[in-house]
């Protein structure tokens, strides 16, 4: 079975990193702005910003270690 393809989360290519990076802080950065302004939490929200840092944890594994792009 060395021909299986494994699911990858990083991106391929450091730029794909970057976007990804982007957008996590992005998703963060709004959510957490909607939160502060409606002075209520909701359950999306929360949801949507600890998705958010996964999304900024896999862009920063990704550029920090390049040996996981490559797989």
């Amino acid at each position: 079975m060395p021909n299986q393809r494994r699911w990858s989360f990083v991106p391929r290519t450091q730029g794909g990193c970057v976007l990804l990076l982007l957008v996590g802080i992005l998703a963060v950065a709004y959510n957490s702005w909607q939160m502060a302004e409606a002075n209520d939490v909701a359950v999306l929200p929360v949801i949507a910003v600890v998705l958010g840092v996964v999304v900024i944890a896999t862009a920063v594994a990704g550029l920090v270690s390049p040996r996981l792009r490559s797989r």
